[in-house]
């Protein structure tokens, strides 16, 4: 995989991470008005491959089971 930074056309930073096939994975979302913050969001997305991953236990059909407790289970 392989992060890509760049400037939009505003001249912010962004970055997209791109899988060894090149589709894009994922992207900043937002832009960065200074290079080094963008280098940082990055270190941030490196770091974080201990964060916990969030399954969706039933449907996103009824909206009502968001809200309740429990809805989301930690794998």
């Amino acid at each position: 995989m392989q992060f890509h930074i760049f400037q939009d056309a505003k001249l912010e930073w962004r970055w997209q991470l791109s899988g060894d096939d090149g589709k894009k994975v994922a992207d900043s979302g937002d832009g960065y008005r200074d290079k080094d913050a963008c280098l940082d969001s990055i270190s941030a997305v490196k770091a974080s491959d201990e964060a916990i991953v969030l399954e969706n236990v039933t449907s996103l059909m009824d909206t009502e089971l968001l809200s309740m407790p429990g809805f989301f289970r930690q794998h």
